[in-house]
């Protein structure tokens, strides 16, 4: 797995060939030296293409008839990529702070490290998803203060408010679980290949229709259709930082419009909606807006 500085360059590549479909290579070349500062010779350009490719499953391949090269991946591969480079880099800035701190804290307040926490594991346990071979490790427990050690096939990796998680079906087990990487450790991948797991791929798709991690909580296990009325000037927060890939923000002729989802509302969700306070309103289904109103009702009868 390729490390900060080479995750950069494989960044301004990828960026590069993305932005200017059949360039060619020596174009490529001159934009990472005008652009990025990078000088890089045909040999490394080459090499970094086959660690996209390998390590990423992006490839970026030569046309004949334009004579200049191209990526082939679908958006999500490459937003994907995208976003996992920009956290690496975040990543970096933060552990080389952390050895100049003086310098560091005149530069970045960071208002929680935690989410830093356990990133130096991603490399790894991509690699071991990468090769599709099994690993080990450690985790432990903070809740029962215990430790235990597993042994998993490896599915994919998941980020969730600002934490990433390691999709994975355990030894002995068939259903996927979910194990937060900070608390990994003796982390170690072993020469046995992943096992065939049973409508994994099934399984994997209950990530697209909720909040967060848990798709076991939801009310009846159906995909809802949720009506928020929300007000307009939230809705300019929501369209930046949405709650759910199927949301669809409706501005309203006042001051009130209208937020859509699609997907099983669980705990993570409610919680997302309660914390827009007095600029929503949950609309339908009533069972939802019932359970919102408890929320509320409960929280009033605190401060009576």
């Amino acid at each position: 797995m390729a490390d900060y500085k080479i995750l950069k360059r494989l960044n301004c590549i990828a960026q590069i060939v993305k932005a200017n479909p059949n360039i060619t290579k020596n174009e490529i070349l001159e934009r990472l030296i005008n652009n990025h500062d990078l000088v890089v010779a045909e040999r490394t350009l080459e090499r970094d293409k086959n660690i996209l490719e390998s390590d990423f499953g992006i490839s970026i391949n030569y046309n004949h008839k334009s004579r200049g090269y191209t990526i082939e991946d679908t958006e999500d591969s490459l937003a994907l990529f995208f976003k996992f480079a920009k956290f690496a880099a975040m990543a970096e800035v933060y552990e080389r702070g952390l050895k100049d701190y003086k310098s560091f804290q005149k530069w970045i307040i960071p208002e929680d490290s935690s989410g830093f926490t356990g990133i130096h594991h991603l490399k790894k346990l991509i690699q071991a998803i990468s090769i599709n071979h099994k690993i080990t490790f450690v985790k432990e427990n903070y809740y029962e203060n215990t430790k235990k050690e597993y042994t998993v096939s490896p599915l994919c990796i998941k980020e969730y408010a600002n934490r990433w998680y390691l999709i994975a079906v355990a030894d002995g087990e068939k259903e996927i679980r979910n194990f937060g990487i900070d608390r990994l450790s003796k982390i170690e991948i072993i020469n046995t290949k992943s096992s065939n797991i049973e409508n994994v791929e099934k399984q994997l798709k209950q990530y697209d229709y909720i909040v967060g991690l848990n798709y076991s909580e939801t009310e009846n296990g159906k995909v809802e259709d949720i009506i928020i009325k929300a007000h307009n000037n939230q809705l300019k927060y929501l369209r930046s930082l949405p709650i759910h890939k199927s949301q669809i923000c409706v501005n309203g002729n006042q001051d009130w419009g209208t937020v859509t989802y699609k997907l099983k509302p669980n705990y993570e969700f409610e919680i997302q909606i309660l914390k827009l306070g007095n600029m929503v309103e949950v609309l339908k289904p009533l069972w939802f807006r019932d359970r919102i109103k408890k929320h509320i009702n409960e929280m009033h009868q605190l401060y009576k």
